[in-house]
């Protein structure tokens, strides 16, 4: 039954200061929708032309109720927890994991509600950029990543709206997505190989960290950090999964696990498939469809990997500066970074490290970008070489020494004694005191020697002065200008 109301809320009185009813100045109208919701809409404060837009309501959800108007109008008035009933649906169907299904439908809900969106015709792209930006502002855990997370939920639920016709245009489908790098909350590093070695010697002899022994850690950092298996995907491998008999031994994922939604045939290096054996024989009540690494609790929960990262780093490093040798080697290795969960930058060495790691080698190893595109399993290259390839320090120093020589400037040396001589700041140790010829007497002023009997090869230690690095602010002197003087103030 429709009806006219006006809400009350409660005021203080001036006067006395004891709180009192008061009604809003506009009408509100109630009634009920075609899926049977009780919905409040406020009208005006005619209470005349409230009634007016409240029939008029009503008589288009009859229209709707009898089919006699427009679908997408229909759409439009429903709630949006019906649309996203439906969208669940719809994802799954496609083929979407039921873990990614929560998480976007979990998201999209999380909006509405920030936003108070009722229905779909709520949808503005204001409302959204704005809540966005308060989140990022008020939450400690709500990255720009994160941020761009909720906005493409949601973008793809208004792209499947407009798709299946249930609104009439996208209103998101300009919004773009901000830049990460300007807000990176938990970045990664690759591990070096040293301290790749060195972790897994310490996990092999460490104790049992999160449910796990220390040889079984061992071996799935091997596997992580050679094939570049997500912990999900590692938590699905059995005995099934490996074929190691076969002249290019590989491991497999199935299509149910991996991240892309596809089976995935990663080959095994030779080192691997020795120890991987090695490990075996440890494993003498272990079936052919059993998980090699109970890396989920017994709840399902996915066991807390990084924190076993951190501890198995942790041993590793206090092993490794105990291996010091003399007062001055333990300091250095102390003052040092290496094998740091989280360094001085807030680059973390978690567990999904490893899968950069295995990355980074494949650069290290001149791996093509195209191959190391397809064994990380990337549907964009720039994911791979952009986010998960480190490249370090040393590796574009050992670059840089590959370019040609830099040509030595051939200068006039003329004009370059000229320019010493002439220049009263200038000083430099490795000239010698004969080439400038020391004045008759005070009065008289300074001459210059003719040099024309000199050498290009008297004046090397100069050259270091002209191709070096000059005074921020000046430009270097320019040979066969002497009469000139360039100075350029920033």
């Amino acid at each position: 039954m429709a009806s006219l109301f006006k809400p009350k809320y409660t005021s203080k009185d001036p006067k006395t200061g004891k709180p009192t009813l008061k009604s809003v100045k506009k009408w509100y109208g109630q009634y009920r929708d075609v899926h049977g919701e009780t919905q409040r809409v406020p009208l005006c404060t005619d209470k005349a032309a409230a009634q007016a837009m409240l029939n008029e309501i009503i008589k288009k959800e009859q229209w709707v109720q009898a089919g006699l108007t427009d679908p997408k109008e229909s759409f439009a008035v429903m709630p949006i927890k019906h649309h996203l009933d439906d969208y669940k649906v719809y994802l799954a169907g496609k083929g979407c994991s039921p873990k990614h299904t929560a998480q976007t439908i979990k998201r999209i809900e999380t909006l509405i509600a920030g936003c108070e969106f009722k229905r779909v015709l709520d949808i503005t792209a204001s409302k959204v950029v704005q809540w966005l930006a308060n989140q990022r502002k008020t939450s400690k855990r709500f990255s720009n990543r994160t941020s761009n997370f909720y906005q493409d939920a949601v973008k793809t639920f208004c792209a499947w709206l407009e798709a299946n016709e249930r609104i009439h245009k996208n209103s998101l489908r300009h919004l773009k997505r901000i830049n990460v790098d300007t807000d990176q909350r938990h970045q990664r590093r690759a591990l070096l190989p040293e301290e790749l070695e060195k972790l897994v010697q310490a996990a092999r002899r460490g104790p049992k960290v999160e449910g796990m022994e220390g040889p079984d850690r061992a071996m799935l950092y091997i596997l992580a950090a050679w094939t570049g298996f997500r912990r999900g995907e590692l938590a699905s491998l059995t005995l099934r999964s490996f074929d190691l008999d076969s002249l290019s031994p590989t491991v497999t994922v199935q299509a149910g696990y991996s991240k892309r939604r596809k089976k995935d045939v990663i080959p095994l290096q030779s080192t691997v498939v020795a120890a991987f054996k090695e490990w075996l024989t440890t494993q003498a009540d272990l079936g052919s469809d059993s998980i090699l690494f109970i890396l989920k609790t017994p709840r399902g929960y996915f066991r807390d990997t990084a924190k076993m990262m951190a501890k198995d780093l942790e041993l590793a490093r206090n092993l490794w500066l105990e291996e010091a040798t003399t007062p001055e080697e333990s300091a250095r290795r102390e003052a040092s970074e290496f094998l740091k969960y989280c360094n001085s930058n807030g680059h973390y060495a978690d567990f999904h490290s490893n899968r950069h790691t295995f990355i980074s080698n494949l650069s290290r190893a001149g791996v093509s970008p195209q191959v190391a595109k397809q064994l990380a399993r990337h549907s964009d290259i720039n994911l791979t070489m952009n986010t998960y390839t480190h490249i370090e320090l040393d590796q574009q120093a050992s670059a840089l020494k590959a370019l040609p020589a830099v040509p030595l400037v051939q200068a006039d040396t003329e004009n370059l004694a000229l320019i010493l001589a002439l220049d009263s700041d200038f000083s430099c140790p490795d000239v010698s005191s004969s080439d400038l010829e020391a004045p008759a007497s005070d009065s008289a002023p300074p001459t210059i020697t003719p040099l024309k009997n000199k050498t290009p090869d008297d004046f090397c230690h100069l050259e270091s002065y002209f191709v070096g690095v000059h005074p921020g602010g000046f430009e270097p002197p320019t040979f066969g200008s002497v009469d000139r003087c360039s100075i350029q103030l920033s």
